[in-house]
């Protein structure tokens, strides 16, 4: 059997890669587009909140605790579907996360750049808990689609564990962990050159890349069922 069937469809790393890029695409145009604003990761917003409590930026403030709580939200809602789709074999809970936050970042591409940014921010924090929660293996080894911290210290290890032990193993997690930091990385690239040329539009090619991973993960499961 292929060594993509032995694991989950949504663990492959062509999924990884795609979901990656999508992933650098949201953090350069928010920030470019949304006046400096990281949505993808919450440590950020954790901070300014520390950091904003004792001044008198109502707005900030509210806007950080509005995006952890978007977060918070959409995390809960994954592991509702995932214990609700748990029995599918096609269109599973993994699926159907993807189709929300497809949805989700085609409605928020209406929204134009004079429109209030909180709004906007804490729907696209909302969307990466789900991505974050809904993909968290890649070939049974953790690791994050919408940020590099983790990727970033798990490929590090593995490398000097490669180094160490000469394990050809260790190197080929290594290797997908790397892939995974590259792909982000050129999704960042693409999505400045995206926001300059066609700006809230850019949420649309998102859309685009995310209904791919859609079809290529229905048609894996798929086959995955033909073959019990």
């Amino acid at each position: 059997m292929n060594n993509n069937l032995k694991i989950n469809s949504h663990e492959t790393l062509r999924i990884g890669i795609i979901l990656s890029f999508v992933g650098g695409i949201l953090d350069a145009h928010t920030f470019l587009f949304r006046n400096g604003v990281f949505a993808n990761t919450q440590t950020g917003n954790i901070v300014l909140l520390a950091l904003f409590l004792n001044t008198n930026n109502t707005p900030k403030t509210t806007q950080c605790i509005l995006s952890i709580a978007a977060f918070v939200i959409g995390v809960i809602l994954t592991e509702f579907i995932k214990i609700k789709l748990k029995n599918r074999d096609i269109f599973n809970y993994v699926s159907l996360t993807l189709t929300i936050e497809i949805l989700f970042l085609t409605i928020i591409a209406t929204i134009p750049k004079d429109f209030h940014n909180t709004a906007v921010i804490v729907i696209i924090s909302f969307i990466c808990s789900l991505q974050t929660n809904a993909f968290k293996s890649l070939h049974k080894s953790p690791y994050s689609t919408t940020m590099c911290t983790g990727n970033l210290r798990s490929a590090s290890s593995y490398l000097f564990s490669f180094i160490s032990k000469k394990s050809s193993k260790d190197f080929v997690v290594c290797f997908r962990y790397f892939i995974i930091i590259i792909s982000f990385f050129v999704g960042a690239l693409f999505g400045k050159v995206l926001t300059n040329t066609i700006g809230v539009n850019t949420l649309l090619v998102c859309s685009l890349f995310l209904t791919t991973a859609l079809l290529i993960l229905i048609l894996q499961n798929k086959k995955l069922k033909n073959l019990k």
